[in-house]
């Protein structure tokens, strides 16, 4: 089997399988991306969905301060005792309706107690800044009428504070919450710390404060202290500063494609692959198959050109011997003999282009070199095809320049002529000229062959050349051929160290054949 196609059937089946490796590669990288954004967004509805147990609390923890407050009293007496036993509330606040303090007094001290002028001081930003709040919303209470509420949130000592407020009339309540306690009912409605959730098997959740430290947590993955979290989402308010953190290991991002996808993806390409190294030996199988029956027929053609060559030589030798010892001027029987001897001849080269064809495809093809002159090989060339170029009213003219003995195949050359001479015969005799000529310098022989024919198209000047190639316009129609001849010759003046090449001209087709050829005994 010959390396190249060896190499090509190598990249048949390498090709397709790189393609669509690379194609598998891309999706799976693809596939990998859109895993870790779903994986995200799962992870982030956890969050959100833990953010909204988060807004329930804080919502019944906003309605029993509602409730505590309400009904909406002055007495500073009631309110101390309802700050002492409520557990939502560390401190009540009454201010008038230009927002100046009512409760607790400031600017006394007899009246103010230790924990009223502590809160005093923890809120102190918040009366310097004047109005508490804004509008609110309505708040409903099956306790009494509707009142505008609202949070108002601050940063004091180590995290946020926050506090209630409601307009009833013309003042605002204020209540600031119990941190402590707001923290355990947010906790309480939240999992347990060891729950084992299949959701969370591979992950947990952190709650987080405004200064990120750690508020509680949940699930069963074992994150580190510096554990980078693959989701957050903030508290919704009035908890903005707060968050949630879900940590999970990264082997989770890492094998979401690793499954049944990656899986599927190398049974396709094992799939892919004997489909494609099925082709490929069947093809294989069919080429090697094609290529020995063709071997065969080369053979064949070879065997039974060996066989005609020896009676076609005798009919040839006999019909010359017959012309020549003819009494009788007889012009018909001679015009007969010349018909049988010219069609020997051309037969001839065909078989001689054949069996060197057949040579050349088993790399057999040689030369046999020996003294000889070159113009007398053209003579002789000549001679044999007097007869076929008188019939078709061809003038010749020959230029003869090489008589010197070189080192040369004889049939090489007679063969390479022949066929540039039969070219003309066959499709050049229209301009009812030929010119041969020969030159020699040093080692090389140059020999020309030129005809005042139609000549051929520039595009198929190259390709008359290849093997069975034949030139399809009117200048082939209803002439026969091979597509061999000029192909052999330019093998055989290849083999001989030189060239065979059509040259440019005005009118005809212009050959010009190199060959290397020694002088020999000395002969410049």
């Amino acid at each position: 089997m010959k390396p190249k196609l060896i190499i090509v059937l190598v990249l048949i089946v390498i090709t397709p399988l790189a393609i669509v490796g690379w194609l598998g590669a891309r999706i799976v990288q693809d596939e990998q991306v859109v895993l870790e954004h779903q994986l995200r967004e799962l992870m982030l509805g956890q969050l959100r969905a833990v953010d909204t147990v988060l807004g329930w609390s804080l919502e019944r923890y906003e309605q029993a301060v509602l409730d505590e407050m309400r009904p909406f009293s002055l007495d500073p007496e009631e309110l101390r005792r309802r700050s002492r036993q409520s557990p939502y509330v560390s401190q009540y606040y009454v201010l008038d309706e230009q927002g100046q303090l009512l409760f607790p007094p400031v600017g006394t001290t007899d009246d103010v107690t230790a924990s009223e002028r502590e809160s005093l001081r923890r809120t102190s930003q918040i009366w310097e800044g004047g109005v508490l709040a804004g509008t609110g919303r309505v708040a409903e209470s099956s306790g009494g009428a509707a009142a505008a509420t609202g949070w108002h949130v601050w940063y004091w000592g180590d995290g946020i504070q926050m506090m209630l407020w409601a307009r009833n009339g013309e003042r605002t309540h204020a209540a600031e919450v119990n941190r402590a306690r707001l923290l355990a009912d947010l906790i309480a409605d939240l999992p347990e710390t060891d729950v084992l959730a299949p959701e969370l098997a591979e992950g947990r959740i952190r709650l987080a404060d405004s200064a990120g430290r750690l508020l509680y947590q949940w699930g069963s993955f074992d994150a580190g202290e510096d554990a980078q979290p693959v989701a957050t989402l903030a508290v919704g308010p009035p908890l903005g500063a707060w968050s949630l953190h879900y940590h999970t290991s990264a082997s989770v991002f890492g094998s979401a494609v690793t499954g049944g996808f990656l899986l599927n993806l190398a049974a396709a390409l094992a799939v892919l692959g004997a489909a494609v190294v099925g082709l490929s030996y069947y093809f294989y199988r069919e080429q090697s198959r094609e290529m020995k029956e063709a071997a065969q027929r080369v053979s064949f053609v070879n065997q039974v050109s060996h066989e005609l060559k020896t009676p076609l030589t005798n009919i040839r030798m006999y019909a010359e011997l017959l012309e020549r010892d003819l009494d009788e001027p007889n012009e018909r029987s001679r015009r007969d003999l010349g018909v049988i001897i010219s069609e020997s001849q051309r037969l001839s080269r065909l078989i001689g282009n054949v069996l060197s064809f057949s040579r050349k495809k088993r790399e057999a093809l040689e030369l046999r070199r020996k003294p000889g002159v070159v113009d007398d090989l053209l003579r002789s060339v000549l001679d044999h095809f007097r007869p076929a170029l008188d019939a078709k009213q061809i003038e010749v003219e020959f230029k003869s320049g090489s008589g010197e003995s070189v080192s040369v195949d004889a049939d090489a050359v007679e063969q390479i002529v022949g066929n540039l001479i039969s070219n003309v015969e066959k499709y050049g005799a229209e301009g009812k000229r030929m010119e041969i000529s020969s030159r020699c310098q040093g080692d090389t022989v140059e020999i020309t062959v030129a005809d005042r024919g139609p000549g051929l198209p520039a595009r198929e000047r190259q390709r008359i050349f290849e093997p069975f190639y034949r030139v399809s316009n009117a200048l082939t129609d209803g002439v026969g051929g091979t597509g061999m001849g000029l192909a052999i010759s330019r093998d055989l003046a290849r083999l001989h160290g030189g060239d065979l090449e059509l040259t440019a001209s005005e009118q005809g087709a212009h050959f010009r054949v190199t060959l290397e050829c020694p002088p020999v005994d000395g002969t410049p």
